[in-house]
């Protein structure tokens, strides 16, 4: 199974990159997972958001491919337990598919993108550090793998 992440972000910090590699080789080798940045949009104040919006998307969606269950992260998405996000995770696993969570750029994703999605998933109300979402991404599927797992991870 591959879970592919893809940010929208200048530069990935050391410290989401250790972070993230500390949950990346947690995994058995069932699982691959990768964080790939794609570059944002310049922004200027004469930028127009929706255009933005669109071509930072438009990135996003080439970047995956036509077989892939696709995971937007959203914050008009869903908010799932432990246990929902559990259940999502066994039914993706089982379609034997590629998994790609798309994380837009500061102004969000497109509704075309949303559309696209098979999922759209919020973490939580509260606005994140873009760096800190790919990690918080990682743990919560190293959660729910170990749990299938009966690893005492979460316990």
């Amino acid at each position: 199974m591959l879970l592919n992440i893809f940010s929208i972000e200048n530069k990935k910090p050391n410290w989401s990159e250790n972070a993230f590699s500390i949950y990346k080789k947690r995994f058995d080798n069932s699982i691959e997972i990768q964080w790939i940045n794609l570059k944002p949009e310049k922004k200027v104040k004469s930028s127009n958001k929706q255009i933005v919006i669109k071509k930072e998307s438009l990135k996003l969606l080439d970047s995956v491919g036509n077989k892939e269950i696709i995971v937007s992260l959203d914050k008009k998405g869903s908010i799932w337990n432990t246990h929902e996000l559990k259940e999502k995770f066994e039914e993706w696993k089982s379609s034997s598919q590629d998994i790609s969570f798309l994380i837009g750029g500061a102004y969000g994703l497109s509704s075309e993108c949303l559309k696209r999605s098979d999922e759209t998933w919020s973490l939580s109300p509260l606005t994140f550090p873009h760096s800190m979402v790919p990690v918080l991404v990682i743990e919560q599927l190293y959660r729910v793998w170990s749990i299938s797992k009966n690893h005492p991870y979460h316990k």
